[in-house]
């Protein structure tokens, strides 16, 4: 058997596995360790195996996950979602749908701090919702604006998804991290005209709020407020975008930041700290885990030539670039029900990636691509993390169903806030191609 058919029934082998619901990781451990004993001679297997790893996982700009992580940690920990919400609602609660436009926003502000869109579900699920539902909200309308609006974390810096797929396609961090910025802000601001819009249309859907101050005294008082979230983000973007720092080195001076502000707040606890170091330790041992599979399957694949002839295929069939992407955003489509963000990211990107450099077009744009398709994954049924999470957070108060019914209009801004960005790449690239590089 030819080594190209062996690597399509790898292929074939690992579908099979994900139906029968084996985790990813394991899955492409098996195939690829599996297959890789099938090529090549078992003394050199067991060398190179280790060694393709290690290489995968030791890659010194991995430092910045687990950092950024703990970093959004000790943000929550200092009250900065609460003021990130107190300042959108000063200035957007008299407006239609107020509470709900103020949540989106309030996601924007957070997402500086938090590098993963399940934590802002969570903290916004107990922060918004029940304010939204006491107010008279409509719950669905209500669930799914946090839900939907979760999904900034992945586009505003800093993303552990653009750090994991920076490292896959060896494409600049720092410029993938200041490439969402203006992405998430289009997100936010098409989010808020569309609720403001539909809750002018149907009132019943959220009435008006009384007794929010919306002054100008009270939304200056409220700016203040925010200093912090401000400081921290000026820290850690404003270090990288200068080119001052590496994003690793950021992301250290982003936790010591966050720690000062959990100190300075009077928050700080050892049980709080503990906690912390332990979830941010568990996220990214599930990250590293999916990273040092995903690099021995790819390698499977890649000496088989499974990744070579579909890009060779695809080149010679001479599809135009706008036909890939469609597909690409279907095929994004139909993964997002059935898997999370790093799986969908570590499974496609070793033939995808080559596809995007063969038709000479930016891996940092389409960084920002796969980020929104991402985030659209998060939100859709069956697996929906951003939906679990919130039924998580929120216990019997909420019914599953609601919050994936809730979020589902969503899908719809978010299939066209992607097309936005594939019309106009330029929204993705200009600040990149702004920054200073550090020496």
């Amino acid at each position: 058997m030819d080594q190209l058919t062996v690597g399509y029934l790898g292929f074939l082998a690992f579908i099979v596995l994900i139906f029968l619901r084996v985790p990813i990781a394991y899955a492409m451990g098996i195939v690829g360790i599996a297959g890789l004993f099938y090529v090549y001679d078992p003394q050199v297997v067991f060398k190179f195996i280790p060694l393709e790893v290690y290489s995968h996982t030791s890659n010194f700009t991995l430092s910045a996950l687990p950092l950024f992580l703990l970093m959004g940690y000790l943000a929550f920990y200092a009250d900065l979602s609460k003021d990130s919400y107190d300042a959108a609602r000063a200035w957007f609660g008299k407006v239609p749908g107020g509470l709900a436009v103020a949540t989106v926003y309030a996601c924007a502000i957070f997402g500086a701090c938090s590098g993963s869109s399940l934590a802002e579900c969570a903290v916004f699920s107990k922060i918004s919702v029940p304010e939204m539902i006491r107010s008279g909200y409509n719950k669905r309308l209500s669930l799914g604006v946090v839900a939907a609006g979760g999904g900034l974390d992945v586009l505003i810096p800093p993303s552990i998804i653009m750090v994991v797929y920076g490292v896959m396609t060896e494409t600049s961090i720092g410029q993938l991290l200041i490439a969402g910025i203006l992405p998430g802000i289009l997100y936010a601001c098409i989010f808020a005209v569309a609720i403001a819009l539909f809750c002018w249309l149907k009132p019943a859907y959220a009435p008006k709020t009384e007794g929010i101050d919306t002054s100008w005294n009270a939304r200056l008082k409220a700016v203040k407020n925010i200093w912090a979230v401000v400081l921290l983000f000026g820290l850690v973007l404003g270090a990288i975008y200068t080119g001052w720092t590496t994003p690793d080195e950021a992301a250290a001076v982003g936790v010591v930041g966050a720690l000062l502000l959990v100190v300075y707040r009077k928050k700080f606890t050892w049980e709080k700290m503990k906690t912390a170091a332990i979830d941010s330790a568990k996220a990214s041992a599930m990250i590293f885990l999916l990273l040092g599979a995903a690099s021995v399957f790819a390698a499977f694949l890649s000496v088989t030539g499974v990744i070579s002839s579909i890009t060779e295929w695809v080149t010679k069939m001479g599809f135009p670039f706008w036909a890939i992407i469609v597909a690409l955003m279907v095929l994004y489509l139909i993964m997002g029900c059935f898997l999370d963000a790093i799986s969908m990211m570590v499974l496609t990107m070793p033939v995808v990636a080559p596809l995007i450099v063969a038709h000479d077009k930016s891996l940092v744009w389409f960084g920002v691509f796969i980020s929104m398709m991402i985030v659209i994954g998060a939100i859709t049924p069956p697996l929906g993390l951003n939906c679990y999470v919130m039924k998580a957070a929120m216990g019997d108060e909420v019914q599953l169903n609601d919050i994936f019914a809730g979020a589902a209009p969503f899908v719809a801004l978010m299939l066209l806030i992607t097309v936005i960005l594939c019309l106009f790449p330029e929204i993705s690239l200009w600040l990149p191609s702004m920054m200073v590089s550090k020496r």
